[in-house]
């Protein structure tokens, strides 16, 4: 199960994309992805296992669940999550 170091260790290595403006979310998640389009990133926090993608008026909270995994600048054949 993804722990707290491992949660900070995930929030470093996105922290470049504070302040950078979303312009295409896919992902089968439940949440409206054309919420986040052409919005800008306020901040990346972490919060014990959970990690906050800050945007203005909300926040997108990502937990990785026991065996959570993830991908930075990198494709994946299979559909996504988020």
């Amino acid at each position: 199960m993804p722990e707290g170091p491992s949660i900070v260790i995930l929030r470093e290595a996105v922290s470049r994309f504070a302040r950078k403006k979303v312009l295409h979310a896919t992902g089968n998640a439940k949440i409206d992805m054309k919420r986040m389009e052409n919005k800008t990133i306020r901040s990346i926090q972490s919060w014990g296992k959970h990690l906050l993608i800050s945007f203005d008026g909300f926040y997108i909270r990502i937990h990785l669940l026991m065996f959570g995994s993830y991908l930075i600048n990198e494709e994946k054949k299979t559909k996504l999550r988020l």
